[in-house]
């Protein structure tokens, strides 16, 4: 749990598909609730930076590998390891994982881009965001810690 900033969500029936198990996309919007959560936790709401600041942050890249299904009911554990890959360009990694057992249910990564919200042209990412990334592996150490809760979606 080392390496992650981690969110809880409990599955419920409507993130399902008819099978019983969780629809794939769900897990796409699970992420991007991580990485919502990981914003707030490190000080900085990701909506408020992208309004005041003007810039954008279009997915680029997505990877995702499914391990074993997820059910309603279960809880899960979303984590979210984070990088500055470029002066324009975050790198996500991703893991979901049941919060009893550990089993690893699905992993994968998400390149983010940094874009003018009007001209939608390339730019680098602003300095605060930097240095909230920079906060990043200190928030980490001390959610391991029991410090920080982990939050809930």
């Amino acid at each position: 749990m080392s390496a992650f900033f981690w969110i809880r969500k409990k599955v419920h029936w409507s993130d399902c598909d008819a099978a019983g198990v969780v629809w794939f996309p769900r897990f796409f919007g699970w992420f991007e609730d991580a990485e919502e959560e990981l914003y707030a936790a490190l000080g900085r709401p990701r909506h408020a930076l992208l309004t005041e600041i003007g810039f954008g942050m279009p997915r680029v890249q997505l990877e995702t590998k499914f391990h074993s299904p997820t059910r309603a009911g279960q809880l899960v554990r979303i984590g979210l390891a984070s990088s500055v890959e470029n002066a324009r360009r975050i790198r996500h990694r991703f893991e979901i994982r049941d919060d009893s057992s550990d089993t690893l249910i699905a992993s994968g990564s998400v390149r983010v881009a940094c874009i003018e919200s009007g001209s939608f042209k390339p730019r680098d990412l602003p300095e605060e965001v930097v240095r909230l990334f920079d906060r990043l592996p200190p928030l980490i150490e001390r959610q391991a810690r029991g410090e920080v809760d982990l939050p809930w979606t």
